[in-house]
């Protein structure tokens, strides 16, 4: 009787074990990607597209539709809104990974990201 409580035990622990590593990323989660916000919706406006422009020549090789590192896809305008943060964080602080890899973006080009976010950093600013 004790077996069969034991193996069903070592059952549950295994697989608490495995859906519990499964969960977490190898990055501490930070391959998650920021679910869209609602507000994501309407005209794109001058700001963003100054943002989206400076994305598309320096980021989308790495962050799109076919390939996804980190868990971004910035070929779509949602995902960029969700992810200023994160944007701003690497882009323009280069904390904690320096983004783009080949180099440190301009600073006109940080500028864009800065007057965007400050601006609300939402599609339509």
């Amino acid at each position: 009787m004790k077996k069969i409580s034991v193996t069903k035990l070592s059952l549950v622990l295994m697989t608490g074990v495995i859906l519990f590593s499964c969960s977490k990323g190898d990055s501490g989660g930070d391959t998650t990607p920021t679910p869209p916000p609602a507000t994501c919706s309407g005209t794109p406006g001058p700001l963003f597209n100054a943002v989206k422009s400076l994305m598309q020549a320096n980021c989308e090789s790495c962050h799109n539709n076919t390939i996804a590192n980190g868990g971004m896809n910035w070929t779509s305008n949602c995902n960029i809104v969700a992810n200023k943060d994160r944007i701003k964080a690497r882009a323009v602080d280069n904390n904690p990974t320096p983004m783009p890899p080949t180099g440190a973006l301009s600073q006109a080009d940080k500028d864009k990201i800065t007057a965007w976010i400050n601006a609300g950093g939402r599609l339509t600013d």
